[in-house]
């Protein structure tokens, strides 16, 4: 199912990296991607630089302990999902947001991306002030950090927020990966780049190093290009590749292109770095594909069943395995499955064919193709819903029936947005609880390191009456009702959130934390242990 299934047998290095449970057809097909539900995230980053910049002033005006009680209850210094936080030099947390468990705890052994100490990251991005990313929840979290002296005491304040941009996170891969090379030096930094399950791998989106001869020095999607000249390679409309990308990197230092691979639009980031010992420059890229969808995928997937039936199954597995064939777009490759998970076809990797994964599992175990197998047999097509390669993937599959057999035949993206991170989130937890009793499931939804925290994503339930019974990580208002609460605008917001539900769920916005807040919600309908059913509002939101 993956784009590259033989990796998925490796225990990745990335703690974020996690199989997830599969959501039901029905919900995601209803995703609405519109213009509406995008995250603006130039925005965030300046409201989290101008929140940093405000709260330092503050923070040299009154004592260390006025400013950590301001930061955390005072509401001035919330928007939205953007709070302060503030550490000692040495890593010790002093506030965070109203995470109260993070009070204390030391990040000084914590990693950032390429194993390089978390701490000294932040401090050194806090020098002179600036935006760095690193995993954090489970997820890409990006903050602006500044250090501030105070009564001979150094202390590092930051905010920081979870982009899901495709654009934003191939730019932010390469510049992390130059900051990388800058301290760590070329071969590191090259060997980490070409590591397929490594930190600079999200989804379709991975990078690659050349020099200025066009020697491909890391790749990776597919390391066995290392050490290969692609100086004369071109796209799929005849367009000079590396001649171009060495092009932007020469005369401007760093930029855009687009270009075709695959026979699918790619929008690639390019920047320079200069080896401080030898200096000698290099070029660092990252693509992703922004025409990729899924729409897209659907469609794609109908394309290959037609094809199946009218050719059989021997031609059609044969050209689905074709890397350069006629299934080749993009990152996209069509896999193909027997009624007992064998695999018949893979156009992302092909040295699958003829294995059984019906017992392959994630990194926490989960038999996913098993699942796939399952779901499709049972409804006739599966929407699967999983995180792998540090980003959230769908698949799409389809039960065919046909003269040769039946089959299972699929493809599957990564959709880097909130709506659907928020809506496969929800569907996860709702499946859960219909699998499990209420309080593991609660139990599950609540754990820090467990699949239903992925950056500022969280579940919450609540009951018909409105009683809170989950609220992500935090336990403060478990068991209050708040059918009757507001939001800043006096909207009643959980008696809001039931209504929606009840009524077949869907998406609604409140005012809160001087943001606009977006979420979705289902209503569960879950059968107690004396026989009673209880309607419970699964749901989980982010901040627009």
């Amino acid at each position: 199912m993956s784009c590259r299934w033989w990796a998925l047998v490796w225990v990745f290095c990335l703690p974020m990296v996690t199989s997830h449970l599969f959501c039901a057809a029905e919900e995601i097909e209803g995703l609405s991607l519109d213009a509406e539900g995008e995250v603006d995230i130039e925005r965030k980053l300046r409201d989290s630089k101008a929140l940093v910049l405000k709260a330092i002033k503050h923070f040299q005006k009154v004592s260390v302990e006025d400013a950590c009680n301001d930061f955390i209850h005072n509401p001035v210094w919330r928007i939205g999902e953007l709070y302060i936080y503030v550490y000692t030099a040495k890593g010790v947390c002093l506030a965070y947001g109203d995470d109260y468990d993070a009070i204390w705890r030391d990040i000084s052994d914590s990693k950032s991306l390429g194993g390089d100490s978390l701490l000294k990251t932040l401090n050194r991005a806090g020098v002179k002030g600036g935006n760095v990313s690193y995993l954090w929840q489970n997820s890409f979290k990006t903050s602006y950090v500044k250090s501030v002296t105070k009564d001979g005491i150094s202390y590092l304040l930051g905010c920081g927020f979870f982009p899901e941009s495709d654009e934003y996170a191939a730019k932010q891969l390469v510049k992390t990966a130059a900051e990388y090379f800058k301290r760590n030096g070329k071969e590191v930094t090259f060997a980490l780049i070409s590591n397929p399950t490594g930190p600079f791998v999200k989804g379709f989106i991975y990078m690659a190093a050349y020099d200025y001869n066009g020697l491909t020095l890391a790749h990776g999607n597919n390391p066995a290009l290392v050490g290969q000249n692609r100086i004369d390679e071109v796209d799929a409309r005849g367009k000079p590749l590396i001649k171009e990308l060495i092009r932007i990197a020469r005369t401007k230092g760093s930029g855009w292109l687009n270009y075709y691979w695959r026979k699918e639009l790619k929008r690639a980031y390019v920047e320079r770095v200069i080896d401080p010992k030898t200096k000698i420059a290099y070029v660092l890229t990252a693509g992703y594909y922004p025409n990729i969808n899924f729409k897209t995928v659907k469609s794609y997937v109908a394309r290959a069943i037609y094809y199946l039936k009218a050719n059989g199954a021997k031609a059609a597995f044969s050209e689905f395995s074709n890397l350069v064939g006629e299934f080749a777009q993009g990152g996209l490759g069509v896999v193909v499955f027997d009624l007992d998970g064998k695999c018949l076809a893979n156009g992302v990797n092909p040295a699958f064919v003829g294995q059984n994964l019906m017992k392959q599992t994630g990194n926490r175990g989960r038999l996913y193709v098993r699942d796939i197998i399952t779901q499709a047999k049972k409804n006739g097509k599966a929407v699967v819903a999983y995180s792998n390669f540090n980003a959230n993937a769908i698949g799409y599959f389809q039960l065919v029936d046909t003269p040769d057999g039946k089959f299972i035949v699929g493809a599957e993206f990564y959709p880097d947005s909130k709506q659907v991170s928020t809506q496969t989130m929800v569907s996860r937890a709702v499946e859960t609880l219909e699998e499990k009793k209420a309080e593991k499931a609660f139990g599950e939804f609540s754990r820090r390191d467990g699949f239903f925290i992925e950056g500022d994503l969280s579940i919450f339930v609540y009951d018909a009456n409105g009683t809170r019974l989950v609220n992500g990580m935090q336990k403060t208002q478990i068991w209050q009702n708040l059918l009757k609460s507001t939001d800043q605008e006096g909207k009643r917001v959980v008696n809001d959130l039931i209504t929606v539900a009840i009524n077949g769920g869907g998406w609604m916005e409140y005012k809160t934390r001087n943001a606009t807040r977006r979420v979705y919600v289902k209503s569960v309908a879950k059968k107690l242990d004396n026989g009673s059913v209880k309607n419970l509002i699964v749901g989980s939101g982010y901040f627009l």
